[in-house]
């Protein structure tokens, strides 16, 4: 707001100054209380510390890098190496036609 002498309007500023938190109601000094921000625009509530909601970074969707490769574009395996390794692996339910049997029964445990 500018004045008729062209500067601008300022506002009273007391250390002492009262206010009540926009959410629990209670009071605080003016200078305690802060801006809360949802996705990252204020919402026009002043609150307190306890009451306070930091701004949360999955709401920042646009700013934040998602892209994540999972495998390289046209690959150029290895060829040309002969090789003995081999990869093999067991699964021990219900792979390679092995079956497993277990029992059910007691336990008995004494305590010395």
């Amino acid at each position: 707001m500018a004045s008729a002498g062209g500067s601008t309007a300022k506002y009273a500023s007391a250390p002492w100054a009262l206010a009540l938190c926009d959410r629990c109601g209670f009071s605080y000094r003016l200078n305690q209380l802060h801006q809360e921000f949802y996705d990252q625009r204020p919402n026009g509530l002043k609150v307190c510390r306890t009451c306070l909601d930091k701004d949360h970074p999955q709401l920042r969707l646009g700013l934040t890098k998602i892209n994540d490769p999972q495998s390289l574009f046209n690959p150029r395996p290895d060829v040309d190496r002969q090789t003995s390794t081999s990869y093999f692996g067991w699964s021990p339910v219900g792979g390679l036609g092995i079956d497993i049997e277990c029992e059910i029964g007691t336990v008995t445990v004494s305590v010395v």
